[in-house]
């Protein structure tokens, strides 16, 4: 055989030998691969078929599987995995890529007490992939990368420390290019769905030389149910429900992601959260946020709209704490906060100048046709009031503004209604203004603070307030008007104070039958001390209990009269029949009587019946004195006292002894009782003359009565209400 037969044989069979390893290669390294997986990669691996292309540098892997560290769990497979290499990538220092395709992705993560599923690839990979010295200098690697593409892919994350599942389904994204200098931003498309239909996208454009990039990102439906146990770890709740649509504008340098750029907008709706007895706390319909530009960097947060409707809020108070912070868990975060702050307080913290100042705005803030039910427990009984067709409206709201206003109106207990208007500096929450319009609110609705604090109930009765405060570096002055119209109460014997509601109302009352009260607050909230709703209910105790305690202050309005004139009607010690001044006090009372209708009169007549008998003995011994001499005993009291002890056998006795001696005790004690009489059939014949209906008591008051010692002749005049039964109320004052 020639020698070029030889050699033409050996090329053959070395060719034959080249292409059998080139066949045998691929079913020979996926063996090699699965059998060495655990010192190759870190893990077992299982594969179905590995195709290699010599000549384009194709690698396609089907039916891939890594298991768990218990090599019996699948923790990631995939389909179809193709990677498409340039062979001349080989021979060079310029590596391309133009094909990464990978379809059916699924990966199983699971976490317990922060530690994860592929801790161990991680500490595998980390430890064989440490970068030898003497190549951080070298020139960096020219790549280019094209139609990079994740298809179809599912993950699954098991948090076991919430005992929650959490699945991302269909998973995609495309790179279409990615170049070591190129000078244009290259593109990467995100896309998974949620199970339950919506999805999340995300459409990012980046420089890889710059840095810059920008970015969108949108999701549609998804719903908030899957977090519940997230949000359970943080507040008592039994639901967590909504769903979020959003689409948000990221624009920055990846080499300095803290000076990002966000804005965008968010939709929550049909937003619901329960307590854990299942009943709804807190709701929404939809909450809309159009985001402007929020700038991390330099604490700059400008919304453009926030606008929340139809919210629903649910608020249970009582003496200790409230529904709200019990749920969220705040009572014992306040404890702490106030812990430390009283520890800080022995502590002096300079204040730093260079510190930035957050500056915030929102451009229009609006709430529309929310609710809040409103039940306070501090009296004992569960007080329960709805607050409906609530709106709040304010326009630019900024950290800048020299002063800003917030509106609100809502409907109180589907039938009062309230219209405020609330401004402040930012810049000194101490310094505000509100103004407060409240219309037909039903008194009735708070039968249950009345009965407890004042023991009464409010059978009926509207109300009407307008307020006007100003608070100004914490002082505060606040002018109040009540009007209150159709009232009745009734008196239940019971209450913390035991006001005399009754009859303060009663009193109050003008003649339409309306109370008009000016109720003012003033008071320094600087001072710790300072409660305004102490004041409050000070100035307002005080109010009733000064109209019970002074009934004429307010009666004497009602006939033009001096409040003096409505106390008393006095007599000296030898008038019988009235003067003019005391028959004008009789008209007042008879135009009273008229004009209160209810109004109970006594007249109580009070006087000291031994004083009165020295007046008279003086009298009637005086007028035998000017009958002897002509003069004025009352002038001439030398004169009177000598005739006096002229007549008596005898100077033991004092003056007024002498004087009674003389005019006769027995007789005196007649007299002294007839002008009693006489002073009270004169008021009487005078008052049933003028008004044969008046209903005024006249009544002589018990001779024991400590008020008689040192009395002149006197008709007190004591008020009292009646009730439809023509007896005197309960909580009635007959005191002047």
């Amino acid at each position: 055989m020639g020698k070029k037969k030889i050699l033409l044989w050996i090329g053959i069979g070395l060719g034959s030998l080249i292409v059998l390893v080139l066949l045998l290669a691929p079913p020979l390294g996926k063996r090699y691969v699965i059998k060495h997986s655990k010192e190759l990669l870190g893990r077992k691996i299982d594969l179905e078929k590995l195709r290699l292309n010599y000549f384009t540098g194709t690698l396609k892997l089907y039916n891939f599987q890594m298991y768990e560290a218990n090599d019996k769990d699948v923790f990631a497979s995939f389909d179809t995995l193709v990677v498409d290499m340039e062979p001349y990538g080989y021979f060079s220092d310029h590596f391309v890529m133009e094909q990464f395709y990978l379809k059916g992705l699924n990966v199983n993560i699971t976490k317990k007490d922060s530690i994860f599923n592929f801790d161990d690839l991680v500490a595998f990979h980390m430890a064989s992939d440490s970068i030898p010295e003497d190549t951080l200098n070298e020139e960096p690697i020219k790549y280019s990368l094209s139609n990079l593409e994740l298809k179809e892919s599912y993950f699954t994350f098991d948090d076991k420390d919430v005992d929650n599942l959490t699945h991302i389904d269909d998973f995609s994204f495309f790179i279409p290019f990615v170049e070591w200098d190129q000078s244009v931003k290259s593109n990467a498309d995100f896309k998974f769905k949620f199970k339950r239909g919506g999805y999340f996208e995300s459409i990012l454009n980046i420089n890889p030389i710059e840095g810059e990039f920008d970015a969108r990102i949108i999701v549609k439906d998804l719903y908030l149910d899957p977090f519940y146990k997230y949000v359970a770890e943080y507040a008592l709740i039994n639901s967590f429900d909504g769903r979020v649509n959003s689409t948000l504008d990221i624009t920055g340098n990846i080499n300095e992601p803290e000076k990002a750029l966000l804005s965008g907008t968010a939709d929550i709706l049909d937003f619901s959260m329960s307590d854990q007895n299942g009943e709804k706390f807190m709701a929404a319909e939809k909450v809309h946020t159009s985001l402007a530009e929020i700038n991390y960097d330099k604490e700059s947060y400008i919304i453009d709209t926030l606008d929340i409707t139809s919210s629903y809020v649910k608020f249970e108070l009582d003496s200790v704490s409230n529904n709200i912070f019990r749920i969220f868990k705040l009572d014992s975060v306040r404890e702490e906060a106030t812990t430390e702050t009283e520890e800080e307080n022995t502590v002096v913290v300079e204040e730093d100048s260079s510190a930035s100042t957050m500056h915030y705005q929102v451009n229009h803030l609006s709430l529309n046709t929310s609710e809040m039910d409103y039940t306070d427990n501090l009296t004992g009984q569960p007080f329960n009031y709805s607050l409906s067709e609530i709106e709040i409206e304010a326009d630019s709201i900024s950290s800048t503004a020299d002063w800003i206003d917030i509106y609100a109106k809502m409907l109180l207990n589907d039938r009062g209604t309230l219209d405020a208007k609330l401004g402040y500096d930012p810049s000194n929450l101490l310094t505000m203004g509100v103004d407060i319009t409240v219309e037909r609110f039903l008194l009735s609705d708070l039968n249950i603070y009345s009965n407890h604090y004042t023991g009464h109930s409010i059978l009926q009765g509207d109300m009407f307030y307008y307020s006007n405060s100003k608070i100004t570096n914490g002082n505060i002055v606040s002018e109040n008007r009540l009007l209150v119209k159709n009232v009745t109460v009734d008196n239940n014997d019971s209450g913390l104070y035991s006001l005399p509601l009754k009859f303060a109302i009663f009193l109050l009352k003008d003649k339409n039958g309306d109370i008009n009260l000016e109720v003012p607050v003033r008071g320094d909230l600087n001072d710790p001390e300072v409660d305004i709703g102490k004041i409050v209910w000070t100035t307002f105790k005080n109010m009733i209990t000064n109209a019970v305690a002074k009934p004429v202050n307010f009666l004497a309005g009602l006939v033009g009269g001096d409040p003096k004139e409505l106390e008393a009607i006095e007599y000296t010690y030898l008038d019988s029949i009235p003067t003019e001044k005391q028959i004008r006090q009789f008209d007042l009372l008879l135009k009273l009587e008229e004009k209160k209708e209810g109004l109970e009169i006594d007249m109580v007549y009070y006087v000291d019946p031994d004083l009165q008998k020295e007046a008279l003995a003086e009298a009637k011994i005086g007028a035998l004195y000017f009958e002897k001499t002509q003069k004025d005993y009352l002038k001439d009291e030398e004169g009177f006292k000598s005739f006096v002890q002229a007549q008596i056998d005898g100077d033991s006795l004092d003056l007024n002894q002498a004087i009674m001696q003389l005019a006769n005790p027995i007789e005196m004690d007649s007299l002294s009782n007839r002008f009693n009489r006489a002073r009270m059939n004169s008021a009487t014949e005078y008052l049933k003359t003028a008004n044969d209906s008046t209903q005024i008591i006249i009544r002589t008051a018990d001779s024991k009565e400590p008020l008689n010692k040192g009395s002149m002749p006197v008709f007190q005049l004591e008020y009292s209400m009646l009730d439809e039964n023509g007896a005197m109320a309960n909580d009635s004052i007959n005191k002047p």
